[in-house]
């Protein structure tokens, strides 16, 4: 933790701010370097409790009925904990907590007055940055989803319904220690037709997308992958392998780019050279991942830092296929994917002095 306060209070001082106010799980679990929950309902966009870090401590700002359970069960010894409001009017007691500093930043919107400022985005920048167990988690997170992927694949069977697949492998997943998010389960004719395929009742005949978030404390990653039975058509090969090859240039123009339109550009000019339109269905070709979810998109003209070590995903798609893995730039400037393991079939792409491996089609 005490590495999150010094980059705190040096954006504070910066700002020429007095405190920074917490209120996201998100947030908090990024201050805690992924050890702490802020939350009781995990449906919920805020915690249970707001995490206020002025210049020499940092103070949880408790509801009364839950009070008791953070002090003695949730919060490091070296925060301070305390009691404060209820309910609806646990926001107004915060407030009154927060009225002995004049000027305060937080990610609070229903907060925002004369004294209290949004956090920007340099805050938001500085959470990308991931330390060395928050890197192993990633990759841990990243090979675990997989594999689980790969070892339900031969459960698939033709006639199961979208949801009754997603309900067994979120099960799986859920039961490994991970929150689902996302996970969307398309057959068919929806594979293709829609950036995210809720999935439904319909029963699957020949084709599977499965498009999924993972989280393990606060921490995401995503990643697309697909399935046929069979022998598959040469027009949804095709697609595929287009995708892949835009993916594996941006991929290593990540390596070396400096910020997130360098890396717009390379995927544009991979699109150019392959002569279609860029299929972005008014989603970014990638994003910033990590405890900030999609903060940062890549668009162009985006002079916003590419940092490391941080996480990444990018999600080119070519006729509503999409190549989609998360990526790990490190400070050496290397872009590992962390979402593709050794089990999933793949295909390599050939670039100059690089061998790009891309998840295949599973053929069930």
């Amino acid at each position: 933790m005490l590495v999150r306060f010094e980059i705190v209070k040096k954006y504070m001082d910066k700002r020429c701010i007095d405190a920074v106010l917490l209120d996201s799980p998100d947030n908090i679990y990024w201050y805690f370097e992924g050890e702490v929950d802020s939350r009781i309902d995990q449906t919920r966009e805020r915690g249970s409790f707001s995490i206020l870090i002025t210049g020499n401590k940092t103070i949880a700002i408790c509801p009364e009925y839950d009070y008791e359970r953070l002090k003695d069960e949730v919060l490091p010894p070296e925060v301070d904990a305390i009691s404060c409001g209820r309910g609806e009017e646990f926001d107004h007691a915060v407030k009154r907590f927060c009225r002995s500093f004049e000027k305060v930043s937080t990610d609070n919107r229903r907060m925002y007055d004369e004294r209290f400022s949004l956090l920007d985005e340099e805050f938001y920048l500085n959470m990308q940055e991931l330390n060395d167990r928050e890197i192993m988690r990633l990759r841990i997170m990243g090979k675990l989803s997989e594999s689980i992927l790969c070892e339900f694949a031969p459960e698939l069977q033709p006639g199961m319904t979208e949801l009754e697949i997603e309900k067994v492998l979120r099960a799986l997943l859920i039961e490994s220690g991970l929150e689902v998010p996302v996970l969307c389960v398309g057959s068919d004719e929806r594979v293709a037709r829609y950036v995210y395929p809720v999935s439904t009742g319909k029963k699957v005949q020949k084709y599977i997308v499965m498009r999924a978030v993972v989280r393990k404390q606060g921490l995401r990653i995503a990643f697309t992958r697909y399935f046929h039975f069979g022998e598959i058509p040469s027009e949804i090969e095709q697609n595929h392998e287009r995708a892949s090859g835009v993916f594996a240039k941006a991929a290593v123009a990540m390596m070396k780019a400096r910020s997130m339109g360098e890396i717009y550009e390379e995927i544009q000019r991979a699109y150019s050279e392959l002569k279609i339109t860029p299929d972005f269905n008014g989603c970014p070709p990638g994003t910033s991942l990590g405890y900030s979810g999609e903060k940062f998109e890549m668009s162009q003209n985006s002079s916003l830092p590419v940092r490391s070590p941080a996480a990444y995903v990018l999600s080119p798609r070519v006729g509503g296929i999409f190549s989609e893995d998360t990526i790990l730039v490190s400070d050496g400037g290397t872009a590992e994917f962390v979402t593709l393991s050794e089990d999933f079939p793949k295909i390599k792409v050939r670039l100059e002095s690089f061998r790009v491996h891309r998840p295949w089609i599973m053929v069930l």
